[in-house]
């Protein structure tokens, strides 16, 4: 019993130490577990943070590839392998004029969109069976320029998508490249265009290096030459093409080819095979990509044949030179020869008159003296063509007076003509008013001859001379036009050139006629020519011909005595008694003058156009004539030049010209008209005053009249005004008045010209009216009056601007109008 029980024990304590052994394991099994589990949950941990930075990173990717593919200047569109939208920007929407935002595409099936937009290419089938080509090989395709219908230029590139050589989808991208494309065909052409033109032009081209090594040479200089551009190349340019005499030439261009100069010369080069030919090289230098000069560039022109031909004619002239040289000295040793003997001849006839001839011998003498007269007249002739041609005719210049010159020739003339059916008259440029710097004799020469010849091919009707200044007048040398017409026989067509000849005449009736050497009108244009001028004649037959003579002179500083005013004597004159014209057109013009002149107690006339001021002129004597420029009928130098050239009592009359323009050209064309002086417009009183002053005598100025302080309208220019009425607020009143009756009407007539589209109307009308503003103070319409002519007088008129700035002029007139009726309101 003891025994089990022991047993039992035993195998009770075998049990206890096996459970707590297992007990042991188990719980060190849950502590490695614990462990274990609690590790597994901190790297469960660290992956969810992991993948969710990675996404966040994803997402911001995702989203700056969105807005970089959404900025570009490309359309880009982005499709999957199903033809699905991926991705789309908004250039592509535009491009295509796809009527929604990107967003709302993503998702959208591309299979039928080549058809959609086909319409938008210049090859609408080409277009959708190209998409099918690149879908269907997959391969990358770049800058495929495609025309458009409308004349644009799109560019487009393929990108196939893959990802482990599995098709994942592809990109397409198009740019308009329009601008790009017709920049490069503008460049293309260009270059094309001159390659033909130096190719045709025949121009042998070959580059070298900086040691004068061939770097290529271009098949027109290897023709040239007659070498292979493969024997050139490498080879020094210097050694295969230069003789050793042009080697000093060559060294200097070469040194300015160094500096970055191009230049051009003539050289001789060597053929293959050792003949030369000449050659006009143009040399510029090759810049390299740095800017450093790499070499050179020569042109070269074969002008061998050119330089034979110069070569002949340099011998002909010096042979052409010595013969001429040989007749010259022969004709001056012939007629200093006959000379001599016919002095005698000429100098016996004379003495034999003196012997009481019978009728019979004095016929002889007659017929003897004539014929002695027109010996001597040739001999004098070939003399001076001798002179004229061996370069010995001197010319001295010295100050004379023209206009008393061509007076004195026209009067000779006139007791000449006293037997035959003929006048003659003279016209002289009252602009003409110094004596003039050149040979007195050989323009008498040359006048003399020409009213000669009108004299004696004019058998009845008249013969008219002119002189004027003609060309700028700011030249430091005039050119005085000097003019012969006749009612003569007139010149045919054909053979006007012919007259200007030695020794050659229109026809031999003429010369059996008339008489006369042929020599006359050569040496008067050798003459002319050797000074610098020119002759020109203009003829019909049986009407009869103009000769026209165009010569430089320079004025002296001596004035012509008979042609000059003392303004001394002019000054001291009384004013009372005096009467003055006053020729203009504007009436608010007229009624300003007529004030001023009433004021000072000046009789005055008025003309309303030069046309009438012209009429009037003719008709009574006036002390001073206030001439305005710009007037229909007859502008003011037309005007003038009638009263200075016509027969009429105001000849010598002094002008002032009423002139709205400052500029210098313009006065210098009213003096060029005869006028004496000018006043610019706007005028004041003062300065007016003081011209008449100058011109009447200080007696006829009167006391200006001031009046009470006004307040003008902040919109008028008040200090223009108060210099313009000096205080006379009855006078401004006047004009005020006068300014609201006539602007409107003035305004229809300007309104009418534009509406015509006449701009020369136009800018008539504004000058007329520019001057009416200033008068009752509105400077800023006058300032714009001014703009709307000048832009209408130019050549090439802006009309957008005229238009824009006439329609600012008519939008500020409503308001310009009411200040100045209101100003008129409180002046009354």
């Amino acid at each position: 019993m003891s025994r089990e029980l022991e047993v039992l024990q035993r195998r009770l304590e075998r049990e206890r130490s096996a459970r707590r052994e297992a007990e042991a394991i188990l719980e060190q099994k849950a502590l490695e577990l614990y462990h274990a589990n609690n590790a597994l949950r901190s790297l469960n941990e660290g992956l969810e943070h992991e993948v969710a930075d990675r996404t966040a990173e994803l997402r911001t990717e995702q989203t700056r590839l969105r807005s970089l593919i959404s900025n570009l200047d490309s359309g880009v569109l982005l499709e999957n392998e199903n033809r699905q939208i991926v991705l789309v920007n908004i250039t592509f929407c535009a491009l295509f004029n796809i009527p929604a935002l990107p967003e709302h595409l993503e998702g959208a099936d591309c299979s039928q969109s080549a058809e959609q937009v086909k319409h938008f290419f210049a090859d609408p089938d080409y277009f959708v069976a190209r998409i099918e080509t690149l879908l269907l090989h997959k391969e990358v395709c770049v800058e495929e320029v495609l025309p458009l219908a409308d004349g644009r230029i799109f560019s487009r590139t393929f990108i196939p998508v893959f990802a482990n050589q599995k098709y994942l989808g592809h990109l397409w991208k198009y740019r308009d490249t329009t601008q790009e494309y017709y920049a490069a065909e503008t460049l293309r052409q260009s270059e094309e265009k001159y390659r033909g033109l130096i190719e045709n032009m025949e121009l042998g081209l070959m580059e070298v290096d900086n040691c004068e090594k061939i770097v290529r040479a271009y098949p027109r200089f290897c023709e040239m030459t007659g070498y292979f551009e493969a024997e050139l190349i490498g080879r020094s340019a210097v050694d295969t093409f230069l003789p050793p005499e042009f080697l000093p030439v060559l060294q200097e261009q070469s040194q300015q080819r160094s500096t970055g100069k191009a230049g051009a010369y003539e050289i001789q080069i060597f053929k293959k095979g050792g003949g030369r030919i000449w050659v006009l090289i143009s040399g510029a230098p090759i810049f390299g990509p740095d800017g450093h000069i790499v070499g050179s560039l020569g042109i070269h022109y074969d002008i061998t044949a050119q330089k034979k031909l110069q070569r002949d004619l340099e011998e002909a002239r010096f042979k052409a030179e010595a013969a001429q040289e040989a007749e010259k000295q022969f004709l001056a040793n012939m007629s200093h020869e006959i000379r001599t003997p016919l002095n005698a001849i000429i100098g016996m006839a004379h003495l034999l008159y003196d012997t009481q001839p019978t009728p019979e011998q004095r016929e002889y003498l007659d017929i003897l003296r004539n014929s002695s007269e027109m010996l001597r007249n040739l001999i004098s002739d070939v003399l001076d063509l001798s002179k004229i041609r061996a370069g010995h005719l001197e010319i001295q210049e010295k100050a004379f007076d023209l206009v008393g010159m061509v007076r004195t020739l026209v009067k000779s003339s006139q007791l000449r003509l006293d037997d035959k059916p003929v006048s003659i008259s003279l016209s002289v440029d009252n602009a003409i008013g110094h004596l003039v710097l050149g040979d007195e004799l050989l323009l008498h020469q040359i006048l003399n001859n020409l009213v000669g010849n009108a004299e004696k091919f004019t058998e009845k009707g008249k013969i008219e001379v002119s002189v004027r200044l003609v060309g700028s007048s700011d030249q430091p040398k005039k050119i005085f036009e000097i003019r012969i017409s006749d009612t003569g026989i007139g010149i045919p067509l054909e053979k006007q050139e012919m007259i200007f000849q030695s020794f050659r005449q229109v026809d031999g009736d003429i010369k059996r006629k008339f008489g006369g050497t042929g020599l006359g009108l050569a040496i008067t244009k050798q003459i002319i020519e050797s000074q610098g001028g020119t002759i020109q004649v203009e003829s019909t037959v049986g009407k009869g011909s103009t000769f026209t003579v165009n010569i430089p002179y320079r004025f002296s500083d001596i004035p012509i005595q008979d042609a000059t005013y003392s303004e001394q004597v002019l000054q001291e004159l009384d004013a009372e008694g005096k009467h003055i014209l006053v020729v203009e057109d504007n009436h608010m013009n007229r009624k300003y003058i007529g004030a001023l002149l009433r004021k000072w107690q000046v009789p005055h006339t008025f003309a309303q156009n030069g046309k009438e001021g012209v009429q009037i002129a003719r008709s009574q004597r006036f002390d001073l004539i206030l001439m305005d420029i710009q007037m229909p009928e007859m502008d003011g130098y037309e005007a003038s030049i009638a009263i200075r050239q016509s027969s009429n009592p105001n000849t010598h009359t002094p002008i002032v010209a009423l002139t709205a323009s400052a500029l210098i050209s313009q006065k210098n064309k009213a003096f060029a008209a005869g006028m004496n002086d000018y006043v610019s417009k706007p005028f004041k009183p003062a300065q007016l005053f003081e011209k008449i002053a100058l011109y009447c005598g200080r007696a006829a100025a009167g006391e200006t009249i001031t009046g009470d302080t006004f307040q003008f309208h902040p919109r008028l220019d008040a200090e223009a005004l108060q210099v313009l009425y000096d205080g006379d607020l009855e006078y401004a009143r006047d004009m005020f008045e006068v300014f609201l009756q006539n602007t409107h009407s003035e305004l229809a007539v300007l309104e009418a010209a534009f509406q015509a589209g006449d701009l020369n109307a136009f800018a008539r009308q504004v000058h007329k009216i520019k001057p009416t503003f200033a008068m009752v103070g509105l400077s800023d319409l006058e300032e714009l009056l001014q703009q709307l002519e000048t832009a209408a007088k130019t050549q090439d008129p802006d009309i957008t601007a005229i238009a824009a700035r006439y329609d600012t002029l008519k939008a500020d007139i409503p308001n310009a109008l009411a200040t100045v009726e209101s100003d008129f309101e409180k002046l009354k």
